[in-house]
């Protein structure tokens, strides 16, 4: 029975150095099979002397077979006697993968293919890592801070000695919190499909058809939480005023497991899910080859993926905004507003202002109720700058007059823009001292032409807001007044009718 010559499983060897090495060594056989014959007798006895000293050590290794060394050394060729053609007897055998037209590794592309399934298999499971990740965290959430507030929300809140104080409602819980729970559901579920198809993962498996089960089911539940995001902080921010909840947050904080995570960094997480399932689902469909048959499946994932992040990219960027505004007031010192719902950072810029001929850096926040001047600290903490601010003064913009100041009118300097606020350092004022002391238009000397530009169109659209804000406040303020004077009249009418009646004389 014909075996095959032993270097055929060498050559075709699993590991990549098998493969590195049989491809060396088929290349140096072919060498030394180009131009042998086609020497002289003695220099191919030399020849053949010089290739079987360099294989010796490596031919010895490789059991030959009994009926291939009995045929080749019973043969003879011209000027070649038995013994030299049984010296050259290995490498006769390596002539066989060029007459049996053999093909490197390489020259089928196995490694090229190897090398792709690897790397998708490298992306899927960082996937499901970050997802798992994720996941922990939300439980962390909710094991550690919802529960426990919740729990102490619905117990009686009185006891033998008195009334007992409560770390927060369950309206404030609900206002923090949001969906927490919904999301936390749904991400185990796809954790758990992420963990069956791993389990059966191979160089063609498809994962596409679980994606697509994914994103109606993650617009739905995510949109709330952005929606909530603005409730959430502002609530937040709020109850860290409060002792009893600093000290609850405070002492958890500690807790080991967290690995330095606050809860409102947890609160944070869900904010940009989606824009990390994205990445990942675009580098898994571009690593993956044409020829694969998840390709096209891919590739409509990571549309409709893009897609997701356009719906909710409005969403993401407002509560990302609620986070600047969040990080301002807390590096801003000695400001006396307090964080507000609806609060959005428009603009910001940097001017220099001479004052007394002391030349003093303020920075410029337009939001969309008030704009605030403060000075700005720079520090430097490990080679990172941290810049911190003093507060200098604040602009209410409701009822402010907005405009364009001409050179002449401002010693000639240009760019400037003037801002006359109704209300005039304090978010509330005593009418009398108002009128007393009238309001001062101030006057902002901009960088350049486009940007005083920029800040008059920006500045006009928000005092007009405001001012709509407050129309309908009091049109609402006058609906209720009416109301209630009708419900007074009618009862005072009821009233006055039943004294009528009773005043009658009786006629019977």
């Amino acid at each position: 029975m014909y075996s095959p010559p032993p270097y055929w499983s060498y050559s075709a060897g699993p590991s990549r150095n098998s493969i590195d090495n049989s491809y060396t060594f088929n290349n140096k056989s072919r060498a030394r099979s180009t131009g042998r014959l086609n020497s002289t007798s003695s220099s191919n006895s030399g020849s053949t002397t010089n290739s079987y000293n360099s294989n010796i050590n490596f031919i010895n290794n490789i059991p030959t077979s009994p009926i291939l060394s009995e045929s080749f050394c019973s043969s003879t060729t011209d000027g070649i006697n038995s013994t030299t053609l049984c010296q050259e007897l290995s490498e006769d055998q390596f002539d066989i993968i060029d007459s049996l037209d053999y093909e490197d590794v390489d020259d089928i592309g196995l490694i090229d293919r190897e090398l792709s399934h690897r790397n998708r298999e490298s992306l899927v499971q960082q996937l499901y890592n970050a997802e798992q990740d994720y996941l922990e965290y939300l439980n962390r959430l909710i094991i550690l801070f919802m529960e426990p507030l919740r729990k102490d929300a619905q117990q009686p809140s009185s006891n033998f000695i008195g009334i007992k104080k409560v770390t927060c409602t369950e309206h404030e819980i609900q206002r923090l919190f949001g969906n927490i729970e919904e999301i936390y559901d749904t991400q185990r579920e796809i954790l758990q499909s992420l963990e069956l198809r791993l389990r059966i993962w191979g160089p063609t498996q498809i994962i596409s058809d679980i994606f697509q089960g994914w994103f109606k089911m993650l617009f739905d539940i995510y949109t709330p939480y952005l929606n909530n995001y603005d409730n959430a902080v502002t609530t937040y921010e709020r109850l860290r005023n409060y002792q009893l909840f600093r000290k609850f947050t405070d002492t958890l904080h500690k807790e080991p497991s967290l690995k330095g995570a606050t809860l409102y960094s947890l609160l944070q997480l869900p904010v940009r899910s989606i824009y990390r399932l994205s990445q990942r689902i675009g580098e898994l469909s571009d690593s993956t080859p044409p020829l694969h048959p998840d390709y096209v499946g891919l590739k409509m994932c990571k549309q409709r993926v893009l897609r997701l992040v356009e719906e909710i990219k409005s969403k993401v960027d407002d509560a990302e905004n609620v986070d600047r505004v969040l990080d301002l007031h807390r590096r801003i010192s000695g400001i006396p507003l307090t964080i507000r719902k609806g609060r959005r950072l428009i603009l910001e810029t940097e001017l220099s202002r001479t004052y007394s001929k002391i030349s003093e850096t303020r920075v410029y926040f337009l939001f969309s109720d008030f704009i605030i001047f403060v000075r700005p600290r720079r520090q430097q903490q490990n080679e990172t700058e941290n810049v911190q601010f003093q507060y200098r003064g604040h602009l209410n913009l409701e009822q402010a007059q907005i405009k364009l100041m001409a050179p002449q009118e401002v010693s000639g300097k240009e760019n400037c823009v003037g801002i006359t606020p109704y209300f005039h350092g304090v978010e509330l004022v005593d009418t009398v001292a108002m009128m007393q002391n009238p309001p001062i238009t101030h006057v902002m000397q901009l960088n350049s032409a486009q940007e005083q530009e920029e800040w008059l169109e920006n500045l006009t659209i928000v005092v007009n807001k405001l001012n709509s804000l407050a129309s309908k406040r009091q049109n609402v303020h006058s609906v209720s007044n009416n109301s209630n004077r009708r419900s007074n009249s009618s009862r005072r009418r009821k009233e006055a009718n039943t004294i009528q009646w009773a005043l009658l004389p009786n006629a019977y």
